[in-house]
């Protein structure tokens, strides 16, 4: 069985603008443009653009649609994998700050009651 990840080491991974497919709330006043990410195997955005924006969201699997795959794994074992590859640094930091405003949060709340 092929290893997942050699299909999203291959190449550059990247991102970019793209017309094909339109965001209806126009986050980024740019006509509807999307931003795709991509690599030489496959290529997906997030499901609503606006989660560009938020501080606190932690990517899942679910947050993203795959446009193309190009790899023999299901879309379910890419998204994944993709999570994994493109946003684990990113949702470790965003997951310790949110657990760390909470716990600042409680902390007040203790201190007030």
């Amino acid at each position: 069985m092929e290893d997942i990840k050699t299909y999203l080491d291959e190449g550059e991974h990247n991102s970019s603008w793209s017309n094909d497919w339109k965001d209806p709330d126009n986050f980024w006043g740019n006509n509807a443009q999307v931003h795709v990410y991509y690599n030489r195997n496959c290529s997906f955005k997030f499901k609503r653009e606006i989660w560009h924006g938020y501080k606190t969201k932690i990517i899942k699997p679910n947050d993203i649609e795959i446009l193309t795959n190009d790899t023999p794994f299901t879309k379910a074992e890419l998204k994944t994998a993709l999570i994994e590859k493109w946003f684990a640094w990113e949702n470790e930091n965003t997951r310790q700050a949110n657990n760390k405003g909470a716990r600042e949060r409680r902390a007040r709340q203790k201190e007030i009651a």
